[in-house]
């Protein structure tokens, strides 16, 4: 046996090769990518943060004062702003004087305290009505689809809420203008235009009244 076969036998080392993937289906996947993280960046936020259905509000007038948490209000006076913009069915309408004393509520689909107020006062209308020719008028605010009753439309209509009601936009512009930053909240309208009172909160229906009688 000859020296060379001695020993453990050689192992031929085979290399593989791998594959190699095309530079042009790199970037494609890669493009791919990019564009489904754009898309998902959309839908988590924009998607569910939009009002129904992107209403715009415009302001005539000078704003009303801030509501302060404690004494009188500067307001008290003051004419209230015109807003305009559409109602529930998407048809123009406005807030603001109308040569007749009015209440303006103010409601956020999505506050517990406006989903006790609202059916207290729907009961209420039902067989009283504001003293001396009031009316009720609505400023539905702070529009989110990603909170609870949205949308607004149905949850009023749900509610049987009969009086006008004014879209606020996405600004929250008429919110604004009136002040008010809470909810619910009541703007009492003399016949002139001129602020009676303001306040926030549930109110019982007697105190509404009383308010109310005391437009002039």
């Amino acid at each position: 046996m000859s020296a060379r076969s001695r020993g453990v036998p050689r192992r031929t080392v085979v290399a593989t090769r791998r594959p190699r993937i095309p530079g042009a289906l790199i970037a494609t996947v890669g493009v791919a990518v990019l564009a489904l993280a754009a898309l998902l960046t959309f839908f988590l936020t924009n998607g569910t943060s939009r009002s129904e259905p992107g209403p715009t509000v415009s302001v005539a007038g000078a704003a009303l004062v801030a509501l302060p948490s404690s004494g009188a209000d500067p307001a008290i006076g003051a004419v209230l702003p015109t807003l305009t913009g559409t109602d529930l069915a998407g048809k123009p309408m406005t807030i603001g004087p109308t040569g007749s004393p009015q209440v303006v509520l103010i409601v956020a689909h999505w506050c517990p305290h406006c989903q006790a107020e609202v059916p207290r006062l729907v009961s209420w209308l039902r067989t009283s009505s504001l003293p001396g020719g009031a009316r009720f008028v609505t400023l539905s605010t702070s529009i989110n689809a990603a909170r609870p009753n949205f949308p607004p439309s149905a949850w009023l209509e749900r509610e049987g809420w009969s009086a006008t009601v004014l879209n606020d936009d996405a600004a929250s512009a008429g919110l604004h203008a009136l002040g008010m930053s809470s909810f619910p909240g009541f703007v009492f309208v003399n016949s002139d235009g001129t602020v009676a009172a303001r306040l926030t909160g549930e109110l019982p229906t007697d105190q509404i009244e009383q308010i109310a009688a005391g437009l002039h």
